[in-house]
């Protein structure tokens, strides 16, 4: 039996799955609903580097959060901002398609039903919202 061997160039693209997730979230030692949201997001395969502060509005103002787009706590993934609980489905849609005109995502308030807002049955639909590099906001996925 000949064995023949062959020498080729092998052309990989990343997929989500090959893209490192690793988040850095700022929270209050207060705020069970943000412990839940990092859990979520944990189960989803996000390395999550918690920092317990008791005021962060230095890094919201930093990376783009104003009042109007606020949340209870402040999520930094791959030169993006996460704020509140957006859904994993967003995040990892950001994270594939890296778009270079919006800075981040959020879900202002905190919304029932919401990852890590889960009340029983209850939900209310909510939209997450992309911040734009401008400082505007338009609806990124709908729930």
């Amino acid at each position: 039996m000949k064995k023949v061997i062959l020498f080729g160039l092998v052309v990989a693209t990343l997929s989500y799955a090959d893209i490192v997730k690793e988040m850095t979230v700022y929270k209050s030692p207060y705020c069970g609903c943000c412990g839940k949201w990092i859990d979520a997001m944990k189960k989803e395969g996000f390395k999550i580097n918690t920092i317990i502060k008791e005021k962060f509005d230095d890094v919201k103002i930093k990376n783009g959060i104003r009042k109007n787009t606020a949340s209870c706590h402040t999520a930094l993934i791959d030169g993006y901002v996460i704020e509140g609980h957006v859904n994993y489905s967003a995040i990892k849609k950001l994270l594939t398609e890296k778009p270079n005109d919006i800075k981040g995502l959020t879900v202002p308030g905190m919304v029932v039903g919401s990852p890590g807002m889960e009340m029983g049955d209850k939900k209310m639909p909510y939209n997450i919202l992309a911040i734009k590099k401008d400082g505007s906001t338009v609806v990124y996925e709908k729930h």
